[in-house]
């Protein structure tokens, strides 16, 4: 846990945000949200990012250094590259599902988050929610897609916060379900 950088937050968090996106097209970028005028310095983060033919995967690990407790959000945000049929959430895997030209993204992450859906002609309404600390509910979208996942915590002194998101593709549904539980399974800078 020592060895957790200390996250530096500035007013123009949301374009270092943009500028990681646009840098990593297609891939998976964090965001942090804290309440403006907080103190942002008694939280330490730890990033862990990996990419591969068929899989992306980022873990994030926060520690409250405080001696008092702290709430914040993560963001996580994928922006498709190519057309999508199809992008909805499934309530009942627990996934979004990206139908691609012809191949199947899956979206999961380790624990329940509050996921937004858009067409990217909506990113910047997208980013100015983020920055609110709020996301757009919207369930599925068609075409050039942004989709967004959030996640709230609240951690009392010394208390660690664990997530993840990843994607996986596959030529059917069947293999990339498949991708999804090794992924799933695999080891984090957590574990």
């Amino acid at each position: 846990m020592d060895k957790l950088g200390r996250l530096k937050i500035s007013e123009d968090r949301a374009r270092s945000y943009k500028r990681l996106s646009e840098a990593t097209p297609g891939g998976i970028v964090p965001y942090l949200w804290r309440e403006p005028g907080t103190d942002h310095g008694n939280l330490s983060i730890g990033i862990q990012m990996e990419h591969h033919k068929q899989s992306d995967r980022i873990d994030v690990i926060c520690k409250n250094d405080s001696p008092d407790e702290i709430s914040f959000k993560v963001f996580f945000v994928t922006e498709r590259t190519s057309h999508v049929s199809a992008c909805f959430y499934s309530p009942a895997d627990a996934l979004v599902y990206f139908y691609e030209d012809d191949h199947i993204v899956l979206l999961n992450g380790h624990d329940r988050a509050t996921i937004s859906i858009m067409e990217q002609r909506n990113r910047k309404a997208v980013f100015e929610a983020m920055q609110k600390g709020t996301i757009l509910p919207s369930p599925l979208a068609r075409g050039y897609v942004i989709c967004a996942t959030m996640y709230h915590r609240i951690l009392r002194p010394g208390e660690v916060s664990k997530l993840s998101n990843w994607t996986v593709s596959g030529k059917t549904k069947e293999e990339a379900m498949l991708l999804d539980y090794l992924v799933k399974k695999q080891t984090s800078i957590y574990h």
